[in-house]
């Protein structure tokens, strides 16, 4: 049996706003690698851009992945300028957005394997449930759902 850090996870992240900007919220999952989901995370962002809630929670699902001692990691998310521009094929104009994507990028260093994905809003429900969840919380403020 392998180690659990060996194994494949797929982290799926989604940001929301009530108005653009407005009170915001970011929602990642963690599935283990038969599409189960293992932990939900959200976190209040207080008043954001929807594009800056949806850098808060890939940063915010990263950040978290890590913690769990996850090392291979498929990351999925619907925003495509969030990961277009992370992959660098689209420019970053925005000098907040560059320093997030910046702060991403970092992140991504802690992982032995790493791809990142756009997949369609139909596909991403759970993380944007917790994203619109977070929308409620005080700035700052994060919350954890394990559910294995």
């Amino acid at each position: 049996m392998s180690h659990r850090n060996e194994r494949f996870f797929t982290l799926q992240f989604d940001g929301a706003s009530r108005g653009n900007p407005g009170q915001a919220g970011a929602g990642a999952v963690l599935l283990d690698e038969y599409g189960s989901v293992l932990y939900s995370f959200r976190q209040g962002l207080g008043y954001q851009t929807n594009n800056v809630a949806e850098y808060r929670a890939l940063i915010l699902g990263l950040e978290q992945a890590i913690l769990k001692g996850c090392v291979n990691i498929n990351v999925q998310g619907d925003s495509q300028l969030v990961i277009n521009q992370f992959q660098g094929s689209w420019k970053i104009n925005n000098p907040h957005l560059r320093s997030l994507c910046d702060e991403a990028l970092e992140l991504r260093n802690n992982f032995r394997s790493f791809d990142i994905q756009h997949i369609s809003r139909d596909s991403n429900n759970i993380a944007d449930a917790q994203a619109n969840r977070a929308v409620y919380l005080p700035e700052g403020q994060v919350e954890e759902d394990c559910l294995y």
